[in-house]
């Protein structure tokens, strides 16, 4: 499913790209770290009008020229390939958008790309349900328990790490850690200003305001993903965080 996705997405050099002289297929495959040839390989279809992932996968694969040079190493692989190009993102050598997505509709109906919100929604729900379905008695109140409280310390924060990072790569332990963090320094925040609402620090204004937070900061981050679709898609010039 991943791989099918990264394909799908086009490709344009970003502003982080390498300045040096174009490297030849030649060039390229005497270089001795296996990694960095492989980037190289990639921008070298890139800027041979590879527009699009599959193209650069396509090119490479049915290359005979770089299968005859490779006899003493291992082959590349597609995911090979897809990793060169995520690394290469992740360092805004190259941008990555999806070409097919020409509104925001579009991008809220691909589950994949607006996977944000789909989760916060989902887990906003279920947290919902286990709150005012099952009985406060044991042992049901300790799933109330577990499931409230994995709502309150992750689920704001992990929607604000996508609003905030939203194309910086992050491995699974640095976006848990951010998420519990961040969750740790909004949900107190939005406490203190429940206390002094008419509401007060009650069960339903706390579901009320934490679901409605998190599924707003969920739907912003999507938006300002889409947004930056959009401009690589046109081509046009963004400042990045």
């Amino acid at each position: 499913m991943v791989q099918r996705k990264v394909e799908e997405e086009g490709i344009r050099i970003g502003k982080g790209k390498d300045k040096d002289k174009i490297k030849s297929i030649e060039q390229i495959l005497k270089i001795e770290d296996r990694d960095e040839m492989l980037e190289q390989l990639v921008l070298y279809a890139v800027r041979n009008n590879c527009t699009k992932v599959k193209d650069i996968v396509d090119m490479l694969m049915g290359n005979d020229f770089i299968k005859s040079r490779l006899v003493s190493s291992p082959s590349i692989t597609i995911d090979d390939i897809l990793d060169a190009v995520r690394r290469l993102a992740h360092k805004k050598a190259i941008m990555l958008y999806n070409s097919s997505i020409t509104s925001f509709k579009d991008y809220l109906k691909n589950m994949y790309l607006s996977m944000t919100l789909w989760i916060t929604t989902i887990v906003t729900a279920v947290t919902i349900l286990t709150i005012y379905v099952l009985p406060d008695a044991l042992p049901w109140s300790i799933v109330r328990i577990v499931v409230g409280g994995a709502f309150v310390l992750f689920i704001p924060g992990y929607a604000l790490v996508h609003l905030l990072f939203p194309s910086r790569e992050m491995d699974i332990i640095e976006r848990v850690a951010l998420s519990i963090g961040l969750s740790l320094a909004v949900v107190p925040l939005t406490g203190f200003l429940l206390n002094y609402s008419p509401w007060g620090i009650r069960l339903d204004p706390i579901v009320a305001s934490m679901s409605a937070l998190s599924i707003t900061l969920a739907l912003a981050s999507v938006y300002r993903a889409y947004m930056m679709n959009s401009v690589y898609r046109r081509g046009d010039e963004e400042d990045e965080d």
